[in-house]
């Protein structure tokens, strides 16, 4: 009965045409050890109890030095474990009937992209602003009392964190099971290093008088939680991320925030394959943690280069905006597509879709980005902070796409505005789809790109 309840589920979570995401193997195991990788295991909420016992028979630990356990998906009627396992404990699960779920596959960097890696210096004056920070704030002052913003992503560097570069409230590690507070979710990627900066970035006074290290965000100071949920740039849904969600929702208060960059374009297969009952159970848990007063914000997806921009309604889990929780009205689910804003300066024209603007702000849908979001916001060509070097050297990078527009909103929305005052993007085949929300726009002065300011 078991094991054929594991392969209707496994056949029911198959998507085709979506490639199994890679084995991740950790560097740090020492010669001779078993190697390790991360794995995701499932069972009917029915058999939980015979095995979170398989589970403790293996005598694994989380990080925190406890027991690894399976936590119950009651929505999906699967208790889950993930964890790192050596391919004994692997083959011995597997031989009891349990089986990895081949799940939807969800990826950071989907036909995003980062071009101009270098070193993070310190710098003169304390007035460099990023011109997507500039678009919609100006040159914005600290927020230390702002709404705590979550993120589930890759981790988050410690050096840029030990520098005093970001705000981390919270820390929380998921990718074993269950959910833990820890010390330090490392970031391997840059990806969430790069979110966590967008959001609450900040400038500090480095040891030379006069000169200042980092890049400000759109709420510098803002606290963040962080939730990793990926090590490699790939994930499968049923595993990490899915885990991720479901702490947020038992976690997250009433007035915060969650930034989730990240997700897999899916409808047609999920058509085709008679897949959107499925995703509509994992919307559920979306719709869920927006009804408990948050504020959901979520890349709305990147076209594939040189093809026709796609509907945000092809991809999970953009597809669950707009949604605005019942009475009172605080919680929603917001997707958000990039846009390339450029600053024309007065006296100047611009060229193109911008060639009637002078003095203001242009804003271009980016070829990229998908139609039909909630929101647009900066998105390409954004100054983030980047993972430091193995000697602890401080990065930054320049990178596009509509993982890094989503933070944008929602580093606006911890600084709790009235209201967020909306422009229509040029270029959109949509009249007033995908409008750039900001709060004060800035003139944004990049003369010298290492160094802009904002007046």
């Amino acid at each position: 009965m078991k094991l054929a309840w594991l392969v209707t589920f496994i056949i029911t979570y198959q998507l085709a045409a979506i490639l199994s995401a890679p084995t991740i193997v950790y560097a740090d195991e020492a010669p001779g050890e078993p190697q390790v990788t991360q794995r995701t295991f499932v069972a009917p909420l029915a058999d939980k109890v015979i095995f979170g016992t398989s589970i403790a028979n293996l005598n694994k630990i989380n990080p925190l030095g406890e027991a690894l356990q399976a936590v119950d998906m009651p929505d999906l009627g699967f208790s889950l474990v993930t964890g790192s396992f050596t391919d004994e404990e692997a083959d011995k699960l597997r031989s009891e009937g349990y089986q990895e779920p081949d799940s939807l596959e969800v990826s950071l960097f989907a036909d995003g992209a980062c071009e101009g890696r270098r070193r993070l210096e310190p710098v003169m004056g304390d007035k460099l602003v990023p011109p997507s920070v500039c678009r919609v704030i100006g040159s914005p002052s600290p927020v230390t009392n702002g709404s705590a913003v979550w993120i589930i992503d890759s981790g988050i560097d410690d050096d840029v964190v030990t520098n005093g570069l970001l705000n981390i409230s919270e820390r929380i590690n998921c990718m074993v099971t269950p959910c833990s507070k820890v010390i330090g979710v490392p970031d391997h990627q840059g990806h969430g290093t790069m979110v966590a900066g967008i959001i609450g970035g900040m400038r500090v006074q480095s040891g030379t008088s006069g000169q200042y290290l980092g890049i400000v965000g759109v709420s510098p100071g803002v606290p963040l939680k962080i939730v990793k949920a990926f090590e490699d740039k790939k994930s499968k849904i049923v595993g990490p991320p899915l885990v991720a969600l479901q702490y947020v929702r038992d976690n997250a208060s009433a007035g915060q925030i969650l930034n989730i960059s990240w997700g897999a374009q899916f409808m047609e297969t999920a058509r085709k394959g008679g897949q959107l009952d499925l995703l509509g159970q994992m919307d559920k848990l979306l719709f869920e943690i927006a009804n408990k007063q948050v504020r959901i914000v979520i890349a709305a997806g990147n076209a594939q280069e040189d093809d026709e921009p796609s509907w945000v309604q092809s991809f999970f889990p953009a597809n669950a905006s707009e949604y605005v929780s019942p009475n009172p009205t605080q919680g929603f689910i917001q997707s958000v597509s990039a846009s390339d804003s450029t600053y024309i300066k007065a006296g100047t024209t611009g060229t193109g879709a911008c060639s009637t603007v002078s003095g203001d702000w242009c804003d271009l849908l980016w070829n990229g980005g998908a139609f039909g979001a909630a929101m647009s916001e900066p998105g390409v060509g954004i100054q983030v902070l980047w993972r430091s070097t193995d000697n602890h050297k401080l990065r930054q990078n320049i990178c596009s796409g509509t993982s890094f527009a989503a933070p944008v909103l929602a580093g606006l929305l911890a600084r709790n505005p009235a209201n967020l005052p909306k422009v229509p993007t040029k270029k959109s085949v949509i009249p007033n789809a995908d409008q750039l929300g900001y709060s004060t726009a800035g003139k944004s002065d990049v003369t010298d790109p290492d160094y802009p300011t904002c007046n």
